[in-house]
């Protein structure tokens, strides 16, 4: 007995301790406030996460990269409607033909150097004016300015233009496209994380019943009820739902790593989400889906640019068979000094139209061939994919709706073997029943459970996956 009242005391002691420190104040006025929610983020929607992947994921930006390229492109093709300017310096030195250094080399080459003569000056001289020129003509160096305006191209110039600017369409589109593979990825991710957090809690559930049959039939083992091997089943049963948790686990650090990448979160980050996965009713009917895929269906729309496309080459390739025409402007600047801008150079300048028109044996109507044939394959690709875009459609709403048949029935065997286990469990207890009957009834609700969660979930996805196979995922 005296023994016993230290004890109690130190118990008491202690009882207090835990109150103290459980108390509002004992952590000041705020700290009472910020220990529920420290080091703690509140759990993830799916609206959520798509708006962070959507902002956050490197496809997006790879796609809004892509659009700013085309669009350089279609700026590129708009300059050519413009005039071009090219810069040019010359400098040239004449050195041979000065008549000092044709007297030097008189002889060595005969049929390269001659003696010019100035016919109307006395005596024979060389041509040497009287006067000196006003530019040294045997050093030349010029500045030359050229303006080229295109007149006419046959086409060629517009339908480039046409082609790069559908470009900028088309990849617009395209990122539209990315953005809902993004969100279905996403929506996969999160509801496979759901559905593996579910199915732990169904694994671990049935740890727990099987640790409980187990213990009791380890008791009933020893006071020799049943035999040794009803403890080694129940044991091989335990060890199979262990393996089924680890499985869970392994399946939520999986998803997890997924969830994390599209997210951009750094991997090892917990996530937490919001387990909804409950049964939402739709109003998705045939033939109503293809309508709407036909009118909602992005590809189809770049399909339709990529027809476009390949008409604007056709045209353009055309044109490389008529003539060009263009207008040239050229303005020189003509010194004996390096500086042609010296007071000293003169001016020149020049207005020349050019009319340009190649003829080549077969190489530009074999374009134009070609093109023509890439035309044709465009149309045969758009209606190709018209029909597998139909098929996508009519697949997806086919698992949507297995997957939406199957949630009440499995709602309904889910109660059923609840029921049988927790009778069968009972009947053990009183002897009525054998361990193999409560363990293929704990199995049945085990896989009855998982079935229940899973039929759930695919329902989510596929309903996402339809809505994505009709362009209204967003």
């Amino acid at each position: 007995m005296e023994r016993s009242r230290p004890s109690s005391r130190l118990v008491g002691i202690m009882i207090v301790l835990v109150l103290f420190t459980a108390a509002p104040g004992a952590d000041g006025a705020n700290g009472a406030k910020r220990r529920p929610n420290a080091g703690q983020e509140p759990p993830l929607t799916i609206g959520q996460a798509v708006s962070i992947a959507v902002a956050r994921n490197l496809r997006m930006a790879d796609a809004r990269l892509a659009v700013q390229e085309k669009e350089h492109q279609r700026r590129e093709a708009f300059s050519d409607f413009f005039p071009t300017m090219d810069l040019q310096y010359t400098g040239t030195g004449f050195r041979y033909t000065k008549p000092s250094n044709v007297s030097a080399f008189a002889g060595s080459h005969d049929s390269r150097w001659s003696i010019r003569m100035d016919p109307a000056a006395p005596n024979g001289s060389y041509w040497d004016p009287a006067t000196p020129y006003r530019i040294d003509p045997y050093r030349l160096f010029s500045l030359t300015a050229t303006i080229t305006q295109p007149i006419y191209s046959g086409g060629r110039l517009i339908n480039d233009y046409k082609y790069t600017r559908l470009g900028v369409d088309y990849s617009a589109i395209q990122y539209e496209v990315d953005r809902q593979d993004l969100i279905l990825d996403v929506y996969d991710a999160y509801y496979q994380l759901i559905q593996s957090e579910k199915l732990l809690e169904v694994a671990e559930e049935a740890v727990r019943a099987l640790e409980a049959l187990r213990n009791q039939t380890v008791e009933f083992y020893k006071a020799g009820v049943v035999p040794k091997v009803d403890v080694l089943s129940t044991e091989g049963q335990l060890a199979q739902a262990r393996i089924q948790r680890t499985q869970s686990l392994s399946d939520i650090q999986r998803y997890t790593a997924q969830l994390n990448l599209l997210l951009r979160y750094p991997q090892e980050t917990p996530v937490k989400v919001v387990q909804d996965f409950g049964h939402i009713p739709n109003n998705y009917r045939i033939p109503e889906i293809y309508a709407v895929a036909a009118g909602n269906r992005l590809e189809i729309r770049q399909a339709n640019i990529s027809v476009e496309q390949a008409i604007a080459l056709v045209k353009s390739s055309k044109a490389d068979l008529l003539p060009n025409v263009a207008l040239q402007g050229q303005a020189t600047r003509i010194n004996d000094d390096w500086n042609p801008l010296d007071p000293e150079g003169v001016n020149d300048w020049s207005l020349t139209g050019v009319l340009t028109w190649t003829f080549d044996t077969f190489r530009r109507r074999e374009t134009v061939k070609e093109r023509k044939a890439s035309e044709a394959r465009a149309v045969v690709a758009r209606e190709q994919l018209v029909e597998q875009i139909m098929a996508e459609v009519k697949t997806a709403y086919v698992d949507m709706k297995r997957a939406e048949s199957n949630i009440e029935d499995n709602r309904k065997a889910v109660e059923f073997r609840r029921e049988n286990f927790r009778i069968n469990q009972e009947r053990y207890k009183e002897q009525v029943a054998t361990y193999i009957e409560v363990l293929d009834a704990q199995r049945q609700l085990s896989l009855a459970e998982g079935d229940y969660y899973m039929s759930l979930i695919s329902y989510r996805i596929n309903k996402a996956t339809l809505e994505r196979m009709m362009g209204t995922l967003r």
